[in-house]
């Protein structure tokens, strides 16, 4: 804050920043060159200054301009510092209208009714906090437990594969598929309990779901990812290469979830493209029954497309074993 008007104005807007839930006062400035230092100390994130007569503008009836600096290289807190101040300006001007009538009467209530002639009563149902962090964080939970699954199915097949070669072996059937997969399955389940139980309580998001009904969720996209794991990782010559595969695939999936970029300016093309992973349909499952409480039978449509996903993948995974084996032998021929 650097306060150059230092009149009644000034100090009930101070209190208001102070008071308001977004933002605080870290520092009362003398002059603008001494806050400048402080954001570039990072020791705040915004400034604002109350230029002399701004009190005087107001009495006479005219509009105040008071400067606001903010640094924008954290886009959330640029948000909500710039929403802080909004609000303390706004809840300022509600107090000076209002200011010398009666709460109770006829003038003090035209006064507000023109000042804000709806009342807006917010009450977040899933997101309490109202903050970044419940709303993106469960997602990339589900986001992370899909990319090191794949990563580590896919690099242990190439392993596989590699080591098969020259000796004669057999291709991995159906049944060592599906018994890598649930195996998988039990060694994630650790993982499962930590992201989707244990985390969101530490981290006080909206856990409304039942257990139970995650567990059950998580059986067909545990094994929908390890078979796609699998799979792709019989295509691979090298088992380096899955890591370079799925890393670089990371952030295009997060965007295409719908979290953090509205699903709706999602291109149709991209749309039909992120449905091939399991996290894509996981997110929005494991979302609605661990933050907003819904039961397996409301989700049921993706739970059972996670199950149609595993089962392709499993088939996939079978055929390109096959198919690859069957290519390195004639090769050694």
């Amino acid at each position: 804050m650097v306060d150059d008007d230092r009149t009644p104005l000034s100090r009930r807007l101070i209190q208001a920043l102070d008071a308001d839930e977004a933002v605080s006062v870290a520092v009362r400035a003398p002059a603008l060159d001494v806050a400048q230092q402080a954001l570039f100390d990072r020791r705040v994130f915004g400034i604002l200054e109350i230029p002399p007569d701004t009190e005087r503008e107001v009495l006479k009836g005219n509009e105040a301009r008071i400067p606001a600096y903010v640094d924008s290289a954290y886009f959330l807190v640029f948000n909500r510092t710039l929403q802080g101040i909004t609000e303390s300006a706004a809840d300022t001007n509600l107090a000076d209208i209002s200011r010398g009538l009666r709460i109770d009467g006829a003038q003090a209530r035209l006064a507000l009714t023109a000042f804000s002639p709806a009342e807006l009563l917010t009450e977040p149902l899933y997101n309490p906090t109202g903050g970044y962090a419940s709303y993106v964080v469960p997602a990339a939970f589900v986001l992370i437990i899909q990319q090191t699954l794949l990563m580590g199915a896919a690099t242990l097949t190439a392993l596989g594969f590699e080591r098969r070669r020259g000796a004669g072996e057999i291709a991995p059937g159906p049944r060592q598929l599906l018994g890598r997969g649930l195996t998988h399955l039990t060694i994630y389940a650790p993982a499962l309990a930590l992201f989707f139980v244990i985390l969101p309580r530490v981290y006080g998001f909206s856990t409304l779901g039942r257990v139970a009904d995650l567990a059950l969720f998580a059986v067909p996209f545990v094994l929908a990812t390890s078979f796609m794991g699998q799979a792709a990782g019989s295509f691979f010559k090298q088992r380096e290469t899955a890591v370079l595969v799925f890393v670089a695939t990371t952030l295009p999936q997060f965007f295409l979830v719908g979290v953090s970029w509205p699903r709706e300016m999602i291109p149709p093309t991209l749309d039909y493209i992120r449905r091939i992973f399991p996290s894509e349909s996981a997110i929005d499952g494991f979302v609605r029954i661990g933050q907003m409480g819904a039961r397996l039978a409301e989700v049921r449509t993706d739970w059972l497309y996670l199950w149609l996903l595993a089962a392709i993948y499993f088939l996939l995974a079978v055929v390109v074993s096959w198919r690859r084996m069957a290519s390195e032998r004639a090769d050694a021929v």
